[in-house]
């Protein structure tokens, strides 16, 4: 069997998705409010749809899919604020491997709701199947 026929562990998912995540975010300028394209962004929203695009595609053409479109559905429960003006938003889905789920998949996204810019880029955790802590309905 080729190695790139067999299924992804869920680290090697999740290390593949924030490095594609991490050159995403290498195309955008050092203000944070534009990609080096030209493309302007008007709220971090915008910004975190930039850093994720593309990746369902690359993904797919290794038969690779999620349950919910990466990074997963906007839920209201998962974003905490801390003391210093930063909120955490936590966004989960399910990887699959031709139809199979392979790992469970948390987007920490790091954003203020005062300014576009990033205070942080995201980070990309994967878990495996069983994994339930602070996830209810991936």
């Amino acid at each position: 069997m080729k190695p790139s026929t067999l299924a992804p562990t869920p680290q090697s998912l999740g290390d593949e998705i924030q490095a594609y995540v991490v050159e995403r975010q290498s195309k955008l300028l050092a203000s944070g409010e534009a990609s080096r394209d030209g493309r302007r962004f008007s709220w971090c929203g915008d910004i975190l749809d930039f850093l994720t695009e593309g990746l369902d595609e690359r993904l797919a053409a290794r038969d690779i899919t999620f349950t919910n479109a990466f990074p997963g559905p906007l839920r209201l429960m998962d974003e905490e604020q801390q003391p210093n003006g930063q909120h955490v938003r936590r966004f989960w889905t399910i990887a699959l491997h031709r139809g199979c789920p392979i790992a469970r998949i948390c987007t920490l996204f790091f954003h203020r709701h005062d300014q576009v810019k990033l205070p942080q880029p995201p980070r990309v955790v994967a878990y495996t199947l069983d994994h339930q802590d602070g996830e209810e309905h991936a």
